[in-house]
């Protein structure tokens, strides 16, 4: 299977990487080292005789995800990027909407035109709130209390739509 990776030179989706590559999946880093760095990537890379290509870009880059998309042809993707830092998130909460929301909104069209319907989200326990008891369960109320919570939410809903308009 073909996966692009979102994200995939963070903590978490160079892990995911290095599994799907075990998995023989062959696997498309897609990042803008915001976050992250490419020396994740050199890491992957010498933990799977460099099987993984990665390339740097931004998933707001409507056009050139577009090309991406039409050039790797994937099966589907795992969406990990965006802004994470909830102090961040409340100081500045327009780019954190505009990097995480309007961005999944590029890929979410990108696959559409690519004919690529497969997303695995990774999304937050931050879409629970203040907790009610523990340990969370998907049975909790959502109430996210911070913008980047609200982001994880918002897409959370954007995907079951657009998987219910399908």
């Amino acid at each position: 299977m073909k996966v692009l990776v979102t994200g995939g030179a963070g903590f978490i989706g160079s892990h995911t990487v290095v599994e799907l590559l075990s998995e023989q999946h062959e696997t498309l880093i897609l990042d803008n080292y915001r976050n992250s760095s490419p020396e994740a990537v050199r890491r992957v890379r010498e933990l799977s005789n460099g099987r993984v290509t990665a390339q740097e870009a931004d998933i707001l880059d409507t056009q050139n995800l577009s090309c991406i998309f039409a050039e790797f042809q994937p099966d589907a993707v795992i969406h990990f990027a965006g802004l994470k830092a909830v102090g961040e998130s409340t100081m500045n909460p327009l780019l954190y909407y505009r990097q995480n929301i309007e961005g999944a909104i590029s890929l979410l069209e990108a696959m559409d035109r690519n004919g690529c319907s497969d997303i695995v989200f990774s999304s937050s326990a931050t879409v629970y709130g203040e907790p009610d008891y523990l340990p969370l369960d998907e049975a909790h109320p959502l109430r996210p209390a911070n913008p980047y919570g609200k982001t994880k939410y918002f897409i959370e809903e954007m995907l079951r739509d657009w998987c219910a308009a399908d």
